[in-house]
């Protein structure tokens, strides 16, 4: 690691300073700068041992400059020209690391790393988390897993998914993914410090979904009853289900009306979405 590290506060400020960087809180650009929690994610990628790590964001470069001699190659990806220019030359000798001015949700993962097994690495900017996720998702072929940072609250509710505590892309994600419990990251290891805490949590991209029906249809379910999670399976499915057809449904899924959406399990989204299926094929 260099020795003059990005987890150092002075460091930091320093260095944006220079390059004219003003963070803003409001859009999620919060700097990691504990040094302890930058060693512990080194210390996990060392021993997942991945071929190839792919960085979102690496900002001032507090993870990079951590991990890059311990990977056979590693592509940091940073959509800040001045962030990106300014880390660029700091690695310039580090053969090993590809540091790109881009943004994460343009790169077509599966055409980059086609045959290729690739770990995820990043502290995902609040405001677009949910797509990063979600474009993460869309390229599961080529990822093994994600160690990443988010908000502490999008951690938990995605690891409570499905559930009271869940959300619509928590189940999204679990779909696709085993989940670790979250590690909580109090603000003060960031800078500025942002007014929430994060978390450090994993994704391991299961073989298959833990669904069987029609995808659209399933996620079409799923954010249905989320959005109306209060309300009644039967009253939230009206938005989708013509009302005459509603019984029907619920009978061929085995699933209980009275219930709230949140209630459900995934064989029980899954066999909604199976007979929501079967009804629009029949129509």
């Amino acid at each position: 690691m260099p020795s003059e590290q990005a987890t150092d506060l002075a460091v930091a400020r320093r260095r944006l300073t220079e390059l004219g960087v003003h963070p803003q809180k409001r859009f999620g650009q919060s700097f990691l700068v504990h040094r302890g929690i930058v060693e512990e994610i080194r210390d996990r990628i060392r021993t997942l041992s991945p071929e190839i790590v792919v960085e979102i964001g690496p900002g001032l470069g507090a993870l990079t400059e951590a991990i890059v001699d311990d990977v056979p190659r590693m592509i940091a990806i940073e959509v800040d020209p001045r962030l990106g220019e300014s880390l660029r030359e700091r690695l310039r000798e580090r053969s090993q690391v590809d540091v790109r001015i881009a943004d994460i949700l343009t790169i077509d993962l599966s055409a980059e790393f086609d045959g290729r097994r690739v770990t995820v690495l990043g502290s995902l900017p609040y405001r677009i988390t949910s797509p990063i996720l979600k474009h993460l998702i869309d390229h599961r072929g080529v990822l093994e897993c994600a160690c990443l940072i988010t908000q502490w609250e999008v951690a938990q509710k995605i690891a409570a998914s499905p559930g009271k505590d869940g959300s619509a892309l928590g189940v999204l994600v679990r779909a696709y993914a085993d989940v670790s419990s979250p590690r909580r990251i109090r603000r003060g290891a960031f800078f500025p410090v942002p007014d929430v805490d994060s978390a450090y949590w994993e994704m391991s991209f299961l073989d298959r979904p833990r669904f069987a029906a029609d995808e659209d249809a399933f996620f079409r379910v799923v954010r249905t009853l989320y959005r109306h999670r209060r309300k009644m399976v039967r009253r939230a499915l009206q938005e989708i289900v013509a009302k005459e057809t509603i019984e029907g449904v619920l009978a061929s899924a085995q699933v209980v009306g009275t219930q709230r959406g949140e209630q459900l399990s995934f064989a029980d989204l899954d066999r909604l979405a199976a007979a929501l299926c079967r009804v629009e094929t029949n129509l």
